[in-house]
């Protein structure tokens, strides 16, 4: 979607957990990550995409700002959750000016809201194989009152928001660019944050399937907390294995196990859904990232279930950190947490390829 020139952007990822924010440059043939870092936010900050407590996120926003002495205002941030709806819709074909025009009439009879209290955007993937007369359009609407939200916390913090994008156009874009793959090949990325799961199913650099799921591994600490009889802190460190279990190890192994089964199972309907509509374009291979891709059982399940190789994606590796600002141990811990902040910090550098 729609670029704003050469402009570099700073990438701000506003999640759920955390504040993510990265900066990105071209410098000879190379892309550098000239800073990165990630700043946790309260419990309940933001509750399924939507921003509860703003003085919070705006304070996480210039502590980001602060400690990785960023100067540039620009910026471009993401959303997902429930007031987000993704959907590939068959419109007539036309040229993307025309459609540009036309497009509030054309797909109002598939937005769940009213079409006065949300924005659009869309992308053309192409004419219909059996009717040229027909394309597939990827359409996003976003509610107004949510991209109002996080633009007034961005702008509350002393920046400018250039773009708003999806955070799973973002994660795939990051994708794109750092793991290319030939146009035969049919990745499925996967992105699994605290409160959503973003599932991108891409083909020649056009995303043919996307589909937020209400669920991520904030899923792991509430379980773990339950089960296990623990504080919100102490299920988060027993999570990524910060703590020791002990009498107690078996439990969790168990509440791992269930729950990555769950997440698993849910991007399992997404590939029986795409596989059923694309016949003709199997996917590939799964790449696994987001902050709680690195979780127990979870890549070894996404493999049973889809039966397609699972590997995990770190954004760092397609690209050079500079180790006089990036933490190589900053940047070894986020690589799969940083996608979506990366996929963002791109969009300015996607036209200079």
């Amino acid at each position: 979607m729609g670029l704003f020139g050469l402009k570099e952007l700073i990438g701000l990822d506003i999640g759920s957990s955390a504040i993510k924010l990265a900066h990105v440059k071209a410098s000879g043939n190379e892309y550098v990550v000239k800073k990165f870092g990630a700043f946790p936010l309260p419990p309940d900050a933001i509750v399924d995409g939507a921003i509860m407590d703003h003085a919070s996120v705006i304070e996480g926003i210039k502590t980001a700002l602060r400690e990785l002495k960023v100067k540039e205002k620009e910026v471009a941030t993401s959303l997902s959750g429930h007031s987000v709806i993704i959907k590939k819709v068959v419109l007539p074909t036309t040229t993307p000016e025309e459609l540009e025009e036309s497009i509030q009439w054309e797909v109002e009879q598939y937005i769940p809201f009213d079409i006065k209290d949300v924005k659009i955007d869309f992308q053309v993937i192409g004419p219909l194989k059996d009717d040229p007369a027909k394309m597939d359009v990827l359409l996003v609407a976003v509610k107004t009152d949510l991209v109002n939200d996080y633009i007034s916390v961005v702008k509350d913090a002393g920046l400018t928001p250039s773009i708003v994008d999806i955070d799973s156009i973002a994660a795939g874009n990051a994708f794109e660019f750092c793991h290319p793959v030939s146009d035969e090949q049919v990745p499925m990325v996967i992105n699994v944050g605290a409160s959503f799961m973003n599932i991108n199913i891409l083909h020649s650099g056009v995303p043919l399937f996307t589909r937020d799921v209400p669920m991520g591994g904030g899923m792991y600490t509430s379980e773990i907390q339950k089960q296990v009889a623990v504080s919100f802190e102490t299920a988060e460190a027993l999570k990524v294995g910060k703590k020791d279990a002990g009498e107690r190890s078996e439990k969790l192994t168990e509440v791992m196990r269930t729950v990555s089964n769950i997440l698993a199972t849910e991007a399992q309907r997404s590939y029986n859904f795409f596989s059923a509509t694309y016949p003709d374009r199997l996917v590939t291979k799964v790449y696994l990232t987001g902050g709680a891709a690195k979780s127990l059982f979870l890549k070894e399940m996404m493999a049973e279930k889809i039966g397609v190789e699972v590997e995990l994606f770190n954004a760092f590796e397609g690209l050079t950190a500079d180790e006089r600002t990036v933490d190589p141990a900053v940047a070894a811990q986020y690589g799969t947490a940083a996608t979506v902040s990366i996929g963002l910090a791109l969009r300015n550098l996607e036209d200079r390829r």
